[in-house]
């Protein structure tokens, strides 16, 4: 609805729960929570199988069962727990305080847990067959490279080989504060960790509740597929994804043309970084229909604001080509191709992976964090519940166009196994139900029932299982 000064009026928040009734919640946290010890178990015994033998792609394992991955599991999850002990309307009185706490609990929890794999991050940064990023920007300036991609990469490791520019620039921005390969790894973790900073004002904003926005910062902070694959560059994704959500909501509530130019540059940046979260526009798309026919903005508006936003976005592309001469739909085109004819190259056929993908971001993502999402999506195809609006329609509308945004993405089937890696930015996305749970138990176990078996899958994973490698 709209304020007098003709601004979008944030969503009330509901205290009936017409989405989601507490016995149902319980019942999924259970199961949730049942479905990952038992693949906990099965990682611990060495049988579980991420990826398919059949689409030709399997993570295997490093070592056997290890005691000090349930000691170190124990040791964060203490920790995490009694954090998370401290109530949560603290959110409300020390807002950025509890924010930063929660930044710097969750930056040494995760240096204790990649303790866990035999590499270190300096040796994965360095390595070509985890990232392969840092070479290149030895030999080559950072404008020469950009300037002269489409021929030079080619001359490039198979990473940066296969993948847009802007994963390069991050590292030579990243050079601009150290040049030591161990302080840029733990630089990219900083900044991915700054991702749940973005997701908290997106939740915050679009939800209008500041729990469920702490909460999904929380796990956003122990993402399995986020931990295990530092300091590997897709784990920046999500923030660029979630910064033209927090553009995107930021405008829809205030309609200042500065977030339109905002959410236009970052549109571009994600392409420039990584195509494959476009996809995200189904999202955006969906809670903006949503909006309008919730009556809380006008169709004219919208259409005023999207002019504004691709105006952005070519602006954007204009001035990287006049400046750089970076053709961003050339380079796009090269790297689709190169997409496809390495499906062909190593055998993953389409088939396997539509229905294995979806199991493997279960895993990147959580178990708990998977089951809830998938409650939460059922119980929002009912009119009667997108209509009921405040936080739970709101929610509702969130998990369409997240699930809108992964079934496109599924089928489209250009990304055939490695989705642990390749879909960090979905898998952070289904934190926010899983968190929304949580807030609507009001319950601190339904929280470290979550946390708990997030926190010991990745602990056993990074112990036993083969993710990155230098």
């Amino acid at each position: 609805m709209r304020e007098a000064d003709g601004t979008l009026r944030s969503p009330a928040v509901r205290t009936d729960s017409i989405l989601l009734p507490p016995r149902v919640l319980w019942a999924a946290v259970a199961a949730g929570t049942l479905l990952s010890l038992v693949v906990s178990a099965r990682i611990a015994a060495g049988v579980f199988v991420l990826g398919s033998t059949s689409g030709g792609w399997v993570h295997g394992y490093l070592y056997p069962f290890q005691f000090k991955a349930l000691a170190t599991f124990a040791i964060v999850f203490a920790c995490c727990a009694a954090a998370a002990l401290v109530p949560l309307a603290e959110i409300r009185r020390r807002e950025w305080l509890v924010v930063c706490l929660w930044l710097a609990l969750g930056l040494c929890a995760q240096g204790v847990l990649r303790g866990l794999s035999p590499y270190t991050m300096e040796g994965l940064f360095l390595g070509d067959g985890s990232n392969g990023f840092f070479e290149p920007t030895l030999k080559h300036g950072s404008v020469e490279l950009l300037r002269d991609f489409d021929r030079l990469r080619f001359t490039l490791p198979e990473h940066p080989r296969t993948n847009m520019p802007g994963k390069l620039m991050l590292v030579y921005a990243l050079e601009l504060i150290s040049t030591r390969p161990a302080v840029l790894a733990w630089l990219v973790v900083v900044v991915s960790n700054l991702g749940g900073v973005l997701l908290y004002l997106f939740v915050r904003e679009w939800l209008d509740d500041r729990e469920t926005a702490l909460i999904s910062l929380i796990l956003y902070l122990f993402v399995p597929s986020k931990l295990l694959f530092f300091p590997g560059l897709n784990t920046v994704t999500p923030v660029l994804v979630l910064l033209c959500a927090w553009c995107w909501v930021r405008l829809l509530r205030s309609r200042r043309l500065v977030y339109a130019a905002g959410l236009g540059a970052s549109a571009y940046l994600v392409m420039f970084y990584e195509p494959t979260p476009a996809v995200m526009g189904l999202l955006f798309l969906v809670l903006t229909a949503y909006a309008v026919w919730r009556g809380e903005i006008g169709w004219r508006t919208v259409a005023s604001l999207t002019g504004a936003i691709v105006l952005a976005f070519l602006a954007t592309y204009v001035l990287v080509y006049a400046a750089f001469g970076f053709d961003l739909l050339t380079t796009l085109r090269a790297v689709a191709a190169d997409a496809v004819e390495f499906n062909a190259r190593v055998k993953r056929p389409y088939s396997p992976w539509v229905v294995q993908n979806l199991l493997d971001l279960g895993y990147g993502a959580g178990w708990c964090q998977a089951v809830l999402f998938g409650v939460c999506v059922g119980y929002a195809f009912s009119r009667r519940r997108l209509a009921a609006g405040g936080t739970e329609g709101h929610l509702a509308a969130l998990c369409l166009g997240t699930a809108a945004a992964l079934v496109a993405t599924d089928l489209a089937g250009i990304n055939r196994g490695e989705v642990v890696r390749l879909w960090i930015f979905l898998a952070c996305l289904l934190q926010v139900p899983a968190a929304y749970v949580c807030r609507r138990l009001d319950s601190a176990m339904a929280l470290l029932l979550v946390l708990g078996t997030t926190i010991l899958q990745t602990s056993l994973s990074a112990a036993m299982l083969a993710f990155l490698q230098p």
